[in-house]
């Protein structure tokens, strides 16, 4: 028993708030016995131009340790490396998550002719992965069916917080599971892995359905389209935007292929609902008045293809034009790091006389699916853990989560800051240490 130890190892969000991908080894008489990897995400460059995909070469001689991946859920930044990882370590090896999870993730293989051994699993169940048993805790975030992992190793249970808010009102009716992180807490956590990305946010993050009403204010104030943008798997976000667009009596146009997939996967699997007659295509816009159309189209983050940069462009392809009375509303803030090239599409989009409705200056038509101090603090003071990792943030993140912890009386010994190449390493004594990890 005094040989064993358990390693966290970050080859993506730790220092950074994308690429999420961990993992989690199990060491028995100084051999590696297993491996389970949480998350496997995708980044961006700073101009949004490329993808950026974690770096797996430390995996490439330890293949065959490999017992499964998790995912907490469906956003790109925590499931879209699929495509590039499995191949390289193994097609075949098990992938667990939710229901909408999953399906998100199976389809983004798909476009690359690819097919996943994906297992959907519910937040009641309990998965034995190696010497790792998993259990979930459905969270609220700005997408439905997200979970957090309670991962059971020999040594101790670690909770891997991954992105969540406490939100009591949110759009599904489906609230965190608070009872549940409870008695995990009272039980004992050895390690909590916390989500920081708002850490220098007060107070909590609001709930999701504050943004309703200064939806509908947008659409009793237009007079022509509303152009609507959002990250693309904010599936909650897009509901209520189809709910206030139906009760102003306008017709729904997804534009963008990460739009039309991602909304054809949820209402498949039953997290999306309208009536199939209130959609229509691109081709019928000009069958429909300006003030019946409410197009809710991707790239809010002003990717480069998106369909948002193309109609700002004036580009062909989207088949319709910005028009002087167009409404078009960002109801989603610039991912850190992504701030300039979303202020430069804002710019062109105003230039062709549209009304631009954004962030800056109307705060209230978006709300973060991340939590603030006091969510983080909540998830502290319910966990309970000896040791802290925070993760999904920048430096800048870090640090101020650092100082929440301080203040609930956390020393800096407890809190770990690894860089890439680095692990946590915790002991059969329960003592914790970073260690560096070999390179090749």
């Amino acid at each position: 028993m005094n040989n064993q130890k358990v390693r966290i190892v970050s080859l993506g969000g730790v220092g950074e708030v994308t690429k999420n991908m961990f993992v989690y080894e199990y060491w028995n008489e100084g051999n590696l016995v297993d491996i389970l990897i949480a998350d496997c995400g995708i980044g961006f460059s700073e101009n949004g131009e490329e993808v950026i995909l974690p770096d797996v070469s430390y995996l490439s001689d330890k293949k065959e340790k490999i017992r499964g991946i998790v995912l907490t859920h469906g956003h790109e930044d925590h499931t879209s490396a699929l495509f590039d990882v499995l191949p390289r370590i193994g097609l075949g090896i098990p992938v667990y998550g939710t229901r909408l999870t999953t399906a998100l993730a199976s389809a983004k293989l798909e476009e690359f002719n690819l097919k996943g051994n994906f297992r959907t699993v519910k937040t009641t169940d309990e998965v034995r992965i190696g010497n790792f048993l998993v259990e979930f805790v459905h969270v609220t975030h700005s997408i439905p069916d997200a979970a957090n992992l309670l991962i059971k190793t020999p040594i101790g249970a670690i909770y891997h917080g991954s992105d969540f808010k406490f939100d009591w009102t949110p759009n599904d009716g489906w609230p965190t599971e608070v009872g549940k992180i409870a008695i995990y807490g009272k039980k004992g956590i050895l390690c909590l892995l916390s989500d920081c990305v708002r850490s220098e946010q007060k107070g909590y993050t609001p709930s999701e359905e504050a943004i309703e009403e200064n939806l509908r204010v947008q659409l009793d104030k237009a007079k022509g389209r509303i152009i609507f943008t959002t990250q693309s798997s904010n599936i909650s976000r897009i509901q209520q935007a189809i709910d206030i667009a139906l009760y102003h009596h306008r017709k729904i146009v997804f534009l963008g292929r990460s739009i039309l997939k991602n909304t054809e996967v949820s209402k498949k699997h039953h997290f999306l609902f309208y009536p199939r007659h209130t959609e229509i295509r691109k081709k019928d816009i000009s069958k429909f008045p300006d003030n019946k159309l409410f197009l809710i189209i991707a790239g809010s983050q002003a990717q480069e293809d998106s369909a948002l940069s193309r109609f700002a462009n004036g580009d062909g392809e989207t088949q319709v034009k910005v028009k002087e009375t167009d409404t078009i509303i960002f109801s989603a803030d610039p991912i850190p790091g992504y701030e300039k090239q979303v202020h430069i599409l804002i710019n062109k989009l105003t230039l062709k006389g549209a009304t631009v409705v954004y962030s800056d200056i109307n705060d209230e038509l978006h709300v973060s699916g991340h939590g603030s101090q006091n969510d983080l603090m909540l998830m502290l003071g319910l966990t309970r853990p000896k040791y802290i990792i925070p993760i999904g943030g920048e430096p800048r993140h870090v640090k101020q989560y650092q100082l929440i912890a301080n203040k609930m009386g956390y020393k800096n010994s407890q809190i770990f800051s690894p860089k890439e190449r680095e692990a946590v390493e915790f002991d059969a004594f329960k003592n914790a240490k970073i260690v560096k990890i070999p390179t090749r």
